[in-house]
C-alpha cells in the first residue's frame, strides 16, 4: 500500500466516523426533542424562607464558650420563627417564638431581637463567636 492509498484510506475512515457521529448526534437531538420540557425555576414565594439571622452567646457565666444561640428564620414579610437554645453543662433548653412583620407577640430577649434584626438586614447574617464552631 502506498502513502497515497494510506492517506485515502485514513480519509475514508475519518469520513465514516464523522457520518456515524453525525447520525448519533441527530438521533440524540430527536430524543431530546421528544422529552417534556424541564420545569422552570421560579422566584421563591413570599412565604419561602428568605432571611436568616444567627447570634451566638454565652447564656450562663459558669459555662465556657458561646454554645447558646438565637436563630431567626423568616420569609420576605418578616414572618416565621425565632429559635433560641440555651446551653448549660447539665441541660439544654430550646424555645421557639412566632414572628410576624419582624416582631414577636411574645417577649423576646436581646439576643432574639438581634437575630431578627440581622435577618432583616441581611439573609446571610451569621455572627460566629471567635474560636467557636
Amino acid at each position: 500500500m502506498s502513502v497515497v492509498d494510506g492517506a485515502v484510506a485514513l480519509g475514508l475512515l475519518a469520513l465514516v466516523v464523522a457520518i456515524l457521529t453525525f447520525q448519533q448526534v441527530r438521533s440524540l437531538g430527536r430524543r431530546l426533542e421528544r422529552r417534556p420540557p424541564l420545569p422552570t425555576v421560579e422566584e421563591p414565594g413570599s412565604g419561602a424562607l428568605q432571611h436568616v439571622g444567627l447570634v451566638r452567646f454565652q447564656a450562663f457565666h459558669d459555662t465556657g464558650g458561646d454554645h447558646s444561640f438565637a436563630l431567626a428564620l423568616l420569609d420576605s414579610n418578616g414572618s416565621g420563627v425565632v429559635v433560641t437554645s440555651l446551653y448549660h453543662r447539665e441541660r439544654c433548653r430550646v424555645y421557639a417564638k412566632p414572628v410576624e412583620q419582624w416582631q414577636s407577640s411574645l417577649q423576646v430577649t436581646d439576643e432574639e431581637t438581634e437575630a431578627i434584626k440581622r435577618a432583616r438586614e441581611d439573609d446571610r447574617a451569621v455572627d460566629m463567636a471567635p474560636g467557636g464552631v
